[in-house]
């Protein structure tokens, strides 16, 4: 039985080389395409990986301000317009919620790139607003965007209060799901706003909670906008980060390797913290509508 099968596995073997050498030009067709394909889309992707581990990258300060930034964009997204949704939720008057919406959604219509030229020039030094206030306190003025020591602290500082539209809607949006009859329960059975807060409304809007920290993480490693109106990553490297790095290198330097592989790391940060979040961030107060 074995040695018929031996019989014609060989056999099937022969054919499949007699048919190779019967049609050997349409082989030879194809190296073309291969070689296209080689040189087009798989040289630059193994490019990328290469120059990860071989290119001298001093990527250690973008990488440190990367971190510090998405941290602040986390933390500040997932809690002041939160409480903003939380607070226009609680309000008696419907006229006066719609228009607190408005006045919180209206920024959305204007370009980001205006909001970042208003600020530069607030923090203008010599004639810009936060410095005419200090000076009014008899208090030295800074340097802001200047100093390597308040660069970055001013670019967080940036968009106060910190209440993104975006986000209060989402926000909001989860809070008026939430089925009346819960919170009446909880009412009822005596939790006060707060308690009614954490212990209810606040486990049950976690997909909205999610869906920010994940835009907010993306959009923070993505994000560059003030490097390349601004600061141009100085004063001395104080506010540069790595998708900056990748557009320098690229555009301006001509290292395509380099900044494939900038692009490579930061997409493998963005699907392993998109992992984390879609894993471990999770609810466990669940309710079924309807």
């Amino acid at each position: 039985m074995s040695t018929k099968i031996g019989y014609k596995e060989k056999g099937s073997y022969a054919k499949t080389l007699k048919r190779m050498r019967k049609y050997w030009f349409c082989y030879v067709m194809l190296l073309g395409t291969f070689a296209l394909l080689i040189t087009f889309s798989y040289y630059p992707a193994l490019s990328a990986i290469y120059h990860i581990f071989t290119s001298e990258i001093i990527f250690r300060k973008g990488f440190a301000n990367m971190l510090l930034l998405t941290i602040w964009q986390v933390v500040r997204s997932s809690t002041f317009p939160l409480l903003g949704a939380a607070l226009l939720y609680r309000m008696r008057s419907e006229k006066m919620s719609y228009a607190f919406r408005m006045v919180f959604v209206l920024p959305l219509v204007v370009p980001a790139v205006v909001g970042i030229l208003v600020w530069r020039q607030l923090y203008e030094p010599n004639f810009g607003l936060f410095n005419a206030v200090l000076i009014g306190l008899n208090m030295k003025p800074l340097a802001w965007l200047n100093s390597p020591d308040t660069a970055l602290f001013s670019l967080m500082f940036t968009g106060f209060p910190w209440i993104d539209g975006v986000g209060l809607l989402i926000y909001l949006a989860g809070l008026l799901a939430i089925p009346a009859e819960i919170l009446e329960a909880a009412t009822m059975d005596g939790a006060s706003s707060i308690r009614r807060f954490f212990a209810m409304e606040l486990p049950l809007i976690v997909p909205q909670i999610r869906l920010i920290v994940i835009l907010n993480v993306i959009g923070s490693l993505q994000g560059f906008g003030w490097q390349l109106l601004v600061t141009r990553g100085g004063p001395n490297n104080a506010t540069t980060v790595p998708a900056w790095e990748m557009y320098q290198s690229a555009m301006t330097e001509g290292r395509f390797g380099v900044a494939s592989a900038v692009g490579v790391v930061l997409f493998v940060l963005i699907f392993v913290l998109t992992l984390i979040n879609n894993s471990y961030i999770r609810s466990n107060v669940e309710y079924q509508a309807g």
